[in-house]
């Protein structure tokens, strides 16, 4: 354990992420920021989010309609951007960490991701993919780091001051070009997930499998910094939540309705309890278990996004993203849900999630609500909620010593 402990704090102190680290650092006020604003958008200032229905805000609060912009605006230049602040970040702070001047190599990888991003309209107006610039992340780190090393060969190199500048530069342009008609090409190809029409044309078996891989794979993805097939909140606009909502309708409950193995029955409601990795009950166990300050301090300020399952001040502040330690619970704490939810539901002692519920509505009270108010349904999620607490417990723990062993090793260095 003690060896382990060693070689995990001494991975902390390499050059490469202790970068990664700096730039999540970077990236996390101006992520919490985009996570406040989100949530004041599509639940307290839209007409069909939470908080707006049950308190009826937009009808009462003077300049609604302008708060409600300018949130949109925080938002979609924070959160919807944030690949290119991590592309600046990483290529400045590698750059950094060899004991060079970051500035320039950081506008390089700004540069270099700009172009991979970049998708022309037919009036040659500027837009940029969604995919490479909410989800896209680990691009943007690769990128970064590429670009940071790039300018550090080049600034090592025996040729010309007046060069050093324009040939990386170059490099750059050519190379993130082809990335761009690439990435352009792939993205034509339009792979859905499929999710809705393979619960509807499998058995219900077969349907549960596949949520619980799609849900699996949607952490691992999240954990990476990659969007996943369940990035979304539920919609319950899918043929099989219309098929499950009539039938719900027709005989006044939930209980037997006719896809009962669905993202949003089984994952939604139960596996995402303030985002990815069931973040919220992370938060809890951080404040019950670490004695590292910084750690609660993040956690204290990311409550508030997460109860209405924004996790992105999180992933970024602790950090979650890349952090080994993190990968393992980040993984198996919605899995244990969704096998637990499924039992019940084969048992017969849960109802299904078949109602739609307002935008934004806190990971706990999706199924109470999805279920029409059913009370069991909200006990049993709050004790799912308690099971995850404890089982993230030892890994914060573990976490709070792998720090402290970092900072033995960094003073010893």
């Amino acid at each position: 354990m003690e060896q382990m402990l060693f070689y995990s704090a001494k991975l902390r102190n390499t050059k490469i992420v202790n970068a990664i680290r700096n730039t999540l650092t970077l990236l996390f006020p101006i992520m919490l920021l985009g996570s406040f604003a989100e949530v004041l958008k599509f639940t307290f200032l839209t007409k069909n989010g939470y908080m707006a229905r049950m308190f009826g805000i937009p009808w009462w609060l003077p300049y609604n309609s302008e708060l409600n912009w300018v949130m949109g605006v925080i938002f979609h230049c924070t959160i919807d951007m944030v690949a290119l602040y991590a592309a600046y970040g990483s290529a400045y702070y590698i750059t950094k960490a060899y004991g060079k001047e970051g500035e320039k190599s950081g506008a390089i990888g700004l540069l270099a991701y700009l172009i991979i991003s970049f998708q022309p309209t037919p009036e040659g107006l500027p837009n940029f993919s969604r995919f490479m610039m909410s989800e896209g992340m680990l691009l943007a780190l690769i990128v970064g780091y590429g670009c940071g090393r790039l300018w550090i060969f080049f600034d090592d190199s025996q040729i010309n001051d007046k060069y050093k500048f324009i040939f990386p530069v170059l490099i750059v342009i050519f190379l993130a070009a082809i990335v761009n008609l690439l990435g352009t090409m792939i993205l034509k190809l339009e792979i859905p997930t499929y999710v809705s029409s393979f619960v509807m044309q499998h058995t219900q078996l077969n349907a549960l499998f596949y949520v619980l891989g799609m849900g699996v794979l949607t952490d691992l993805l999240s954990w990476m910094a990659v969007g996943g097939p369940f990035t979304n909140s539920p919609t319950f606009t899918d043929a099989p939540a219309m098929a499950n909502l009539s039938l719900a309708l027709k005989s006044g409950n939930s209980w037997n309705v006719p896809y009962k193995f669905t993202d949003t029955t089984i994952f939604h409601s139960f596996a995402n309890f303030g985002g990815s990795g069931v973040m919220l009950a992370l938060i809890i166990a951080i404040l019950i278990f670490s004695k590292k300050s910084r750690n609660r301090n993040v956690s204290k300020w990311s409550i508030f996004p997460a109860i209405f399952n924004n996790h992105y001040p999180m992933m970024l502040g602790i950090p979650i993203l890349f952090n080994p330690v993190f990968l393992v619970p980040f993984i198996l704490v919605p899995l244990v849900n969704m096998l637990v939810t499924s039992l019940f539901i084969v048992m017969h002692w849960l109802p299904i999630a078949a109602y739609p519920v307002p935008v934004g509505t806190p990971g706990p009270l999706i199924a109470f609500i999805g279920t029409n108010g059913n009370w069991i349904t909200l006990i049993f999620g709050v004790v799912l909620l308690i099971v995850d607490v404890l089982i993230y417990s030892p890994f914060v723990k573990l976490s709070d010593r792998i720090s402290q062993k970092a900072g033995e090793i960094d003073e010893k260095l």
